[in-house]
């Protein structure tokens, strides 16, 4: 593959019709698989990390699992301080 140019540019969905038209079809596709995900995990929120609801789901299913589901999005500082918090910071008696 050869290098390409990319621009990031702020607002570029309200300037430019082709970025508008691939959000709308990135936000229909994240709301289909959000779907998906509700019908099998049952509701947890917007999926979004700063959504309490959704940091409760992952909080509960982690303590329950001692994991979180597949679709979790580990590199999420959310995430990652669930885990050091409920997974990684135990002492040998909280096993016994």
């Amino acid at each position: 593959f050869s290098p390409k140019l990319i621009i990031s540019e702020h607002k570029a969905d309200e300037k430019y019709p082709i970025v508008s038209a691939a959000s709308i079809v990135a936000k229909y596709e994240r709301d289909s698989i959000i779907a998906r995900l509700r019908a099998i995990y049952g509701d947890f929120g917007s999926g979004y990390t700063s959504d309490r609801k959704t940091i409760d789901f992952m909080r509960n299913w982690i303590i329950k699992n001692k994991s979180f589901p597949p679709f979790v999005r580990r590199s999420w500082e959310t995430a990652k301080n669930l885990e050091e918090e409920l997974i990684f910071n135990k002492k040998i008696t909280d096993f016994l």
